[in-house]
């Protein structure tokens, strides 16, 4: 048995849209456990892997010798359970510092993945990354959808808070209004419209998903929404947020690392793309739908009302509500049971 050093320090939808290519590096290496140096926040959505070794927090300022120059951190700093063979950085030009830095100090390879493709190549991001593996040799094309299925007890969890507010038949379908950067969220109003028209439907019921960074548009939504029907899912872990999206019909939600989650757990996803592109971007999974909305509104802020892509919207949410791709069960439970 030997072991991998896999660098990769993005966010949610990061580690996502890079999830076939650490796919593709288990099945080149089967035999090999993999030591992550990432946020165990965010590797928790894959800790049941049958690669997942340790996880070494990247926000640790033990490591700041290897973004130095010639720098290097001690070897008993990054314990490992087998002999360490190849490293593999996820990274701008930037991360070389560290990828030679982890070489000279474990005294093998590191190969860097440039993480984002200009946007003239006309390639996804997980293209781009699949293709640099295997420009080294290492099968990775065409890649598939990225799939997340919780551990056993986070999904044991996420059942029981399900169980909370839903009754046998309801639609559970999920809302995210938030996302990491403030110019990609849809129009706040636009929001609670949608969830409006959503809880006028019988049977359907509104989860809105909260995070860490969600918290000044989520406290304006709950002030305007005129319904104790919606129920709220604030801040679970990511784990357990997994198996909560693996159990709604439906996922409406911004460019984010959670709709990247959702379309990930198999949930028919429609994803709102404003200034980002989502012919780079756009979340990978059987279900996608992608709805772009105008940019440079006259009226900026929360009371800015909703375009035309409000109809396209509907449209989507009634056409996969009521009816719904027929092949996704299918797909869910064979690509949840190969993993």
């Amino acid at each position: 048995m030997t072991s991998l050093v896999i660098v990769h320090q993005g966010a949610i939808g990061d580690v996502i849209v890079s999830l076939p290519v650490i796919e593709a590096l288990h099945r080149a290496f089967p035999e090999t456990l993999f030591t992550f140096l990432a946020n165990p926040r965010t590797l928790e959505l894959i800790r049941s892997r049958p690669f997942m070794g340790s996880v070494l927090d990247c926000r640790s300022s033990r490591w700041v010798p290897l973004y130095v120059t010639g720098g290097a951190a001690s070897s008993a700093s990054l314990p490992t359970s087998h002999p360490v063979t190849e490293i593999f950085v996820f990274g701008r030009s930037s991360s070389q510092t560290l990828a030679d830095n982890l070489a000279a100090m474990l005294a093998v390879p590191a190969r860097r993945i440039d993480p984002f493709p200009d946007p003239g190549l006309g390639l996804t991001v997980t293209e781009y990354q699949c293709r640099q593996l295997e420009a080294l040799g290492i099968p990775a094309l065409p890649p598939p959808p990225a799939v997340i299925a919780p551990a056993v007890e986070d999904a044991d969890e996420a059942a029981a808070l399900v169980a909370r507010g839903v009754e046998a038949g309801d639609l559970l379908v999920f809302i995210h209004p938030g996302s990491g950067g403030r110019k990609k969220l849809w129009t706040p109003t636009g929001w609670v419209a949608l969830m409006g028209r959503l809880l006028e439907q019988p049977r359907v019921r509104v989860g809105v998903i909260e995070g860490p960074a969600d918290g000044e548009i989520a406290r304006w939504i709950r002030e305007r929404l005129q319904s104790s029907r919606a129920l709220f899912f604030d801040n679970l872990r990511l784990g357990v947020l997994a198996g909560v999206l693996g159990r709604g019909a439906l996922y409406l939600g911004n460019d984010s690392g959670i709709t990247h989650l959702a379309a990930a757990c198999g949930i028919p996803t429609i994803a709102l793309f404003g200034p980002t592109d989502p012919r780079l971007w756009a979340p990978r999974g059987p279900c996608v739908r992608i709805v772009r909305w105008q940019t440079g509104s006259a009226k900026e802020g929360p009371d800015r009302k909703p375009g035309a892509e409000f109809e396209l919207i509907w449209e989507q949410v009634q056409s996969w509500l009521y009816s719904g791709p027929r092949d996704l069960l299918r797909w869910r439970e064979k690509s949840f049971m190969n993993r």
